[in-house]
């Protein structure tokens, strides 16, 4: 177990017992069908994980990137079964107990020496 493994295993326990359980939903547009004009195989899957979500600060609200409302959520990359998440993009969505919301930029993956200890993402309304 390299020192990353170690630190990616250190912030799933912190994200479990200090956060709480997150659904992350992915949506797949499929494959464009020039006979028929559509998609066909779109769906959706779901993940869960833990994490934290914060409100930003009145200094970190830019009005372009970060706007009023937005929270930032510090998701952890290995999923409840303890195997890997599936990378978060834009567009996805995550279930913060009652609540969807949609990750939008910026979105960051934590990222030392080539294993994702976690991802730092933006979510709105």
């Amino acid at each position: 177990m390299t020192f990353y493994t170690r630190l990616q295993n250190t912030a799933q326990k912190l994200l479990k017992g200090k956060g709480q359980s997150i659904t992350l939903t992915k949506i797949t547009a499929g494959t464009y069908n020039p006979a028929t004009g559509g998609f066909t195989g779109a769906g959706t899957s779901t993940q869960t994980a833990y994490g934290a979500v914060f409100d930003y600060g009145a200094k970190q609200i830019d009005g372009t990137l970060i706007k009023a409302g937005d929270k930032q959520l510090l998701l952890s990359a290995v999923k409840t079964d303890g195997t890997a998440l599936t990378d978060p993009v834009l567009g996805d969505t995550v279930s913060i107990g009652s609540v969807t919301y949609t990750l939008v930029e910026p979105l960051k993956e934590v990222n030392p020496a080539g294993t994702v200890v976690m991802f730092d993402c933006n979510v709105r309304v």
